[in-house]
């Protein structure tokens, strides 16, 4: 069984981002209020140096003002004296004396401006981005120096080839800084980028591109539903930290690199129905404590789920269907916020008991289909407070079906087929009101097809293969209208058909293969218009099937 959620949703920043529940800041930083602030306290009062500067100039106005009057005062008295020796006459007059220039105000000192910082070269950016990422252990230094790596590519793109040439920070001690935070996660993003083989992606989602990081991503509608798929960020492109990866049904293959560690501010990681990725988990999950979701369904990940996973305390959505892991679930049981949890069709092992889920108290969906668990059907799944669909089948587990204590509505799935399962089916089984799909088939029942099932509202039901001692088709099976499918194959059943099985007009499936029945067909099966597949075969019935 395959169950989806919400991945996701409208707005990362919570469950609703993917229907899931996302978070986390954006790109190149502006000083933030509080460095504003402290810089503005250790700089003088601007109003102050600009009253200061206002009354230098209004005295050297008056300064300058004096100087020209008496200049102006001694020139006309000269003039005055120079005239009454002459008598009057032009001809004898004495040139004028030169007036001097008023003396100007030394201007003000002005600073050198500063000396422009040269660019660094591609080699000299090359030469700071290794050694800071290695001084802060961002990246192996092997890995940055094998030729090929992820790490080795993604190193050579940003230094060279990225166009957008953001800053290398230069002191290992910067790390927590906005600027070097956004240096990293865009080399960890192109390590990513690299080590999933991204130039055979499907769609690009924009990365690599000059855009800023957290603009790698695309939206997808579907109907009133909003979706990021790529990279995304909260907090905008200038402040931003990546929050959420998804990259679904992509063409995806490599192996998710350790530098994923980076991303601390993360809530919503899903690489679903790629197929193609390979190699284990890293155990990089330490930092990850806003992490929600965790898709990686339908891969070929391989390996035990990393110690790493114990550090997740907002993990609510676990999905790692469909892959080749291994291993027990130790790394996961303490997480009490876990809802859904999907490790269908692994090879998982442990034995299983009342104890193995104790932690897990808010739990609404398990599937542990298809893999290699043994022990009991725990109890407590039955009794479960929240749970409303588990699924067990095909795995090792042996023992009778548990009791169910209370009547609760909340279970509406259970399926415990494939396994080896024995003894009757409880009749407590009723207390499950609210369950509407049962699987109990490929087991070792025995005993009675259990007549309280009766009082469950079951549109399928499938108790086939299985011990139950020889009877008759059971009577009160007709009486549940609502069924659509219903299998009893190689249940040990004799007798005829009830002629009554006409009124499961819902009824597309109906078998009773490799049974003993015998007499005819009920006319009244020809009026179940609504069956497609009818599975009468390896019995002993005769005359003619109806119309």
């Amino acid at each position: 069984m395959n169950n989806e959620e919400d991945v996701a949703t409208a707005d990362p920043s919570d469950m609703n981002d993917i229907d899931l529940e996302g978070d986390g800041p954006d790109a190149s930083q502006l000083p933030s209020v509080e460095e504003v602030r402290t810089n503005q306290s250790l700089a003088p009062d601007a109003n102050e140096t600009k009253r200061r500067r206002k009354k230098c100039r209004v005295w050297s106005a008056i300064f300058l003002a004096a100087v020209l009057v008496a200049l102006v005062i001694g020139i006309s008295v000269a003039v005055s004296k120079s005239k009454s020796r002459s008598g009057g006459t032009a001809q004898s007059a004495a040139p004028p004396a030169p007036v001097p220039s008023p003396t100007a105000s030394a201007p003000a000192p002005t600073q050198p401006a500063p000396t422009p910082v040269p660019e660094m070269t591609d080699a000299e950016r090359e030469k700071a981005a290794r050694a800071f990422l290695m001084t802060t252990g961002v990246s192996l230094e092997d890995d940055m120096n094998l030729s090929g790596s992820p790490q080795h590519k993604a190193l050579k793109w940003i230094s060279k080839e990225d166009t957008r040439r953001v800053p290398i920070p230069s002191n290992p001690e910067d790390l927590g800084t906005t600027k070097a935070r956004k240096f990293v996660q865009r080399y960890a993003l192109a390590t990513f980028y690299y080590a999933t083989e991204g130039d055979s992606w499907f769609y690009p989602f924009s990365f690599l591109s000059d855009k800023d990081e957290c603009e790698w991503y695309e939206i997808h509608t579907e109907g009133e539903e909003v979706y990021f798929w790529g990279a995304h960020c909260e907090g905008g492109s200038d402040e931003g930290a990546v929050s959420q990866i998804w990259l679904p049904n992509n063409d995806m293959a490599g192996t998710i690199p350790q530098e994923l560690e980076q991303f601390t501010n993360l809530r919503v990681f899903a690489l679903e129905y790629n197929l193609n990725i390979t190699g284990t988990l890293p155990d990089a999950f330490h930092s990850m404590s806003d992490l929600s979701v965790i898709v990686l369904s339908n891969n070929l990940i391989e390996g035990k789920i990393p110690s790493s996973f114990k550090k997740l305390s907002n993990l609510e959505f676990l999905a790692a269907d469909d892959n080749q892991m291994e291993g027990n679930l130790n790394h996961i049981k303490e997480l009490d916020t876990l809802k859904y949890v999907y490790l269908e069709d692994n090879f998982f092992t442990e034995s299983l008991s009342d104890s193995t889920f104790d932690g897990w108290t808010k739990l609404k969906q398990l599937d542990l289909s298809d893999n290699e668990f043994s022990g009991t059907v725990p109890a407590s799944l039955l009794n479960h407070e929240h749970l409303t669909v588990l699924d067990l089948h095909d795995n090792d587990l042996t023992g009778p079906i548990p009791e169910v204590s209370d009547k609760q509505d909340r279970l509406t799935y259970l399926a415990l087929h494939k396994n080896s399962l024995s003894g009757p089916i409880p009749s407590t089984i009723k207390h499950l009101q609210g369950l509407t799909d049962l699987d109990l088939s490929h087991n070792q029942l025995t005993g009675d097809i259990q007549e309280s099932l009766k009082h469950l509202n079951l549109v399928y039901l499938f108790l086939g293969e299985n011990k139950f001692d020889a009877n008759p088709v059971p009577a009160f099976l007709t009486g549940m209208t609502n069924l659509t499918e219903l299998s009893l194959k190689h249940t040990n059943l004799h007798g005829s058909i009830p002629d009554s099985f006409g009124d499961l007009t819902d009824l597309y499936l109906l078998d009773l293969d490799k049974n003993k029945l015998t007499g005819t067909i009920p006319e009244s099966l020809g009026n179940l218009d609504n069956l497609i597949v009818l599975m009468l075969n390896r019995n002993r019935l005769t005359g003619t099937v109806p119309e």
